[in-house]
């Protein structure tokens, strides 16, 4: 929402519903489909009790599902990547909100403060 709000800003709001509409189709048609299909199919796994697997190239792209293996072994946890190697995008979000006290982390679930 905040990208949205900041391109029509900039830009004008033709430009700003324009970015909106393509972030829309580009996650519900292209990247959500990748996860569902790739994550299911094709990567590494390190928990083997579950059939998903991790892609480190989708993890850049969606911003944090593609370590699909990991969440669907620990679903509501706030960080979805367990080893050194992976990379979660939003993890290092949620440690910035940590640091300024916006969230905290309850159990395994992030929380507004």
């Amino acid at each position: 929402m905040l990208g949205i709000t900041i391109a029509m800003l900039l830009r004008g709001p033709i430009w700003g519903i324009s970015v909106a509409v393509a972030h829309f189709v580009l996650y519900v048609f292209v990247l959500a489909p990748a996860i569902k299909a790739l994550g299911h199919w094709w990567g590494r796994k390190n928990f083997l009790t579950n059939n998903a697997t991790n892609l480190r190239v989708l993890a850049w792209l969606t911003g944090r599902e593609s370590p699909h293996n990991d969440h669907h072994a620990y679903p509501s946890g706030p960080k979805f990547s367990m080893r050194r190697f992976e990379f979660d995008p939003s993890w290092v979000v949620i440690k910035v909100l940590l640091a300024f006290r916006f969230v905290s982390l309850i159990g395994e679930r992030v929380k507004l403060t």
